[in-house]
């Protein structure tokens, strides 16, 4: 004998109203031809738009499509909802088992995306007399996997064009190495390349990082708009600052610049941001003594290179040489004589004495890089000392924190005030 709502009795009508009635997902059981035999506020009010729980009952989801476009010819748009969907009624009774569904389309103007749920309803001899249903309302939930999915093929896209502009900006540079070194032209342009890439890895693996975790989020379904906000703002101000390296990278050595005043708290608070998963990830402990009220005039992102450059040589120190739980970088600033004093300290044990009075000469190398050579340094110097009018140094010293004793290096940067 087929189902009917009004065999089960009264007081499993008063069971099953108060477990569907006021669900937020919708419910539903229809026969074999797609009529409903049961349906929830749910579905009336979200999907059918039906008076009560009572109009569906000896309907089909048709009746309410067409009576909703009828009363909406100027607007095509109104209801479209599962136009574009095969009958999933038909394939969970062709397969005889429970299966699942995504479903979508326009109801009341607004696109609207149904996680379904379906299975095989059957009489008491076994013989499938419908179907049981669920849907689930994951449009927020898929409009932002629409906006991830843009987001990673906008980041492939940055990735491929900033590839493009290393190599152009690479080739424009061969003058500039003639300039530097005629004997080894070839060697100098090596280490510039592997410079420029030196301070591109970080900002790629914050990209990388924050792409792959949102994924991961959205696969969990944890990833929240706050939270999708938050990491595509983190892959646009790296993306944005790998490009700006690039360009005021070009206009340094042609010497087409423009300089200005900016807050020096700010271009260290830039800094720490790109440099922040590198820190977490190697057990850093950076300790600041900063002052909001400083201003420099000159290059601001020239000299967060100046400063991930020196970063980056404190960090390979200490990670050679120190446990986790011991890497400290001491970052300081202080206006002294109108000038502007920035220190980078660390306790790495410090450079050896007999390189110490090298490090900024533009050839010379070493095989350890957390000595702190290189062309990077060199290029520091030149940043610090003929970009912005200053001076840099470096010395070993010792001194005291937190009732320990260290040894590290210390950089020590002078600017004249604006």
């Amino acid at each position: 004998m087929p189902f009917n709502i009004s065999n089960i009795t009264e007081y499993d009508a008063t069971l099953l109203n108060l477990l569907t009635q006021n669900l937020p997902d919708m419910l539903w059981i229809k026969d074999l031809d797609g009529i409903y035999i049961y349906a929830n506020k749910a579905i009336c009010d979200g999907l059918l738009m039906a008076k009560d729980i009572k109009e569906p009952i000896g309907k089909g989801d048709v009746f309410f499509a067409l009576r909703e476009r009828e009363a909406h010819k100027d607007k095509p748009d109104w209801h479209t909802f599962g136009e574009l969907c095969f009958n999933s009624d038909q394939e969970v009774i062709d397969n005889n088992k429970p299966m699942k569904f995504e479903e979508y389309g326009n109801v009341k103007g607004k696109l609207l995306y149904l996680e379904v749920n379906k299975a095989p309803y059957y009489d008491k001899d076994g013989n499938i007399i419908g179907t049981v249903g669920s849907g689930r309302d994951i449009t927020e939930l898929k409009l932002t996997q629409i906006k991830l999915e843009k987001s990673e093929y906008e980041l492939e896209e940055i990735n491929k064009n900033l590839e493009q502009r290393v190599i152009e900006e690479v080739e424009k540079t061969k003058q500039i190495q003639e300039q530097l070194s005629k004997s080894e032209k070839m060697a100098a342009m090596g280490e510039m390349i592997g410079n420029i890439a030196h301070q591109w890895r970080q900002p790629l693996s914050v990209i990388s990082t924050a792409s792959t975790g949102m994924i991961m989020q959205k696969e969990f379904n944890s990833l929240s708009d706050e939270d999708l906000i938050k990491n595509c703002e983190v892959i646009n101000d790296n993306a944005q600052y790998l490009s700006k390296t690039i360009d005021d990278f070009s206009k340094f050595i042609k010497g087409d610049k423009s300089a200005s005043d900016f807050n020096l708290k700010n271009d260290t608070d830039s800094f720490l941001k790109l440099v922040d998963s590198t820190i977490k990830n190697h057990h850093l402990d950076v300790v600041l003594s900063l002052n909001e009220d400083i201003n420099v005039h000159g290059y601001p992102n020239e000299l967060i290179q100046c400063f991930i450059n020196i970063f980056n040589n404190a960090k390979d120190a200490l990670i050679e040489n120190n446990e986790e739980n011991d890497r400290y970088i001491f970052i300081s600033q202080e206006i002294i004589d109108n000038h502007v004093i920035i220190k980078f300290k660390d306790n790495a044990g410090g450079i050896p004495e007999d390189i110490i009075n090298k490090i900024f000469e533009p050839y010379f190398t070493t095989k350890h890089q957390s000595q702190g050579t290189g062309l990077g340094l060199h290029m520091t110097y030149n940043l610090i000392v003929d970009g912005m009018s200053g001076t840099i140094e470096a010395h070993n010293i010792n001194y005291e924190y937190n009732g320990k004793e260290y040894t590290g290096a210390e950089f020590t940067i002078s600017l004249p005030m604006s």
